[in-house]
């Protein structure tokens, strides 16, 4: 999986705390007992075949489901109350989403929550790695495995330094937007990518690309310093107050971001199902409606 999600072998050595020749011999034993082969390597790129894509998706599950049976083997042998662990990709504090965990704390008191903020390059803000039971989610990206509960919108538009020259106008246009430079950032999952990348409103013309980042706070040091701009949520500026150094700008006739409550499907534990029913009142979501006989 960290191969697959680093596209590189010395990030994910780094990562696992691995030397690179054992991370390699790990990756080759492990082709030898698929009997498939799950990566193409060159010189300067890693790329996953169709049986290292389909590997790599019940790979997460399993995984999220062993951690899962370690936490149920801990409540059940009373090392502690049971735990739910909640992903974030969005800031916290969107009232609503407080009343879920709200109602939620007050239905299961004997239930210890905590939170994992989950890195920008990982959409499923960790249910796909297993550290997550439950996740808070933004925007395009693969679904595959997922169950999904539409909670709010957010606008979208373009994270710019303070003195850049259109931080002086109160919108800009997809076209300006476009012609800018921006940044790159590696993950496995092209619909996430092109998501954020615009690429639907690029003409197939490629993005002019300044720097690449792996977290949130690489992207807004590239933009503080006046290297680009880059898609972001309006929210994620306003957290960051008005000396910053960073500024929000509207991006005319882009679409705004969905953001949605998300779990594993097959996931049956009684915790997220409660997550999901304190959402639903929270949010004031009607019910799916069940399929007449």
């Amino acid at each position: 999986m960290a191969v697959a999600e680093e596209l590189n072998f010395t990030r994910a050595a780094e990562r696992l705390h691995l030397a690179q020749q054992a991370l390699s011999t790990q990756i080759r034993q492990l082709e030898e007992r698929v009997g498939e082969r799950l990566l193409e390597r060159t010189t300067r790129k890693v790329e996953l075949t169709p049986a290292g894509e389909a590997m790599l998706e019940h790979a997460r599950a399993v995984l999220g489901g062993a951690d899962r049976a370690v936490a149920a083997a801990r409540a059940a042998g009373g090392e502690g109350p049971p735990l739910l662990t909640i992903g974030f990709l969005v800031p916290a504090d969107h009232e609503p989403m407080q009343q879920t965990l709200a109602l939620f704390a007050e239905r299961r008191p004997d239930v210890e929550v905590r939170v994992h903020f989950g890195e920008v390059v990982d959409p499923s803000a960790g249910l796909r790695e297993g550290l997550a039971d439950v996740a808070v989610v933004v925007g395009a990206f693969d679904h595959t495995g997922l169950e999904t509960l539409h909670l709010w919108t957010d606008p979208r538009g373009v994270a710019l330094g303070a003195r850049h020259p259109l931080a002086s106008k109160p919108e800009i246009s997809i076209a300006e937007m476009i012609d800018e430079p921006t940044f790159d950032f590696k993950v496995p999952d092209p619909i996430y990518r092109d998501y954020w990348m615009a690429t639907s409103h690029r003409g197939g013309r490629p993005p002019k690309l300044a720097a690449q980042f792996r977290g949130l706070d690489g992207l807004l040091e590239a933009v503080r310093a006046g290297l680009g701009l880059n898609l972001i949520r309006e929210r994620i500026v306003d957290t960051l107050g008005p000396d910053s150094g960073v500024v929000y700008r509207p991006v005319k006739g882009l679409e705004p971001a969905d953001v949605a409550l998300a779990w594993l499907e097959g996931n049956d534990s009684d915790l997220v199902a409660e997550v999901v029913r304190a959402a639903r009142e929270a949010f004031g979501i009607e019910p799916e409606a069940l399929p007449s006989d």
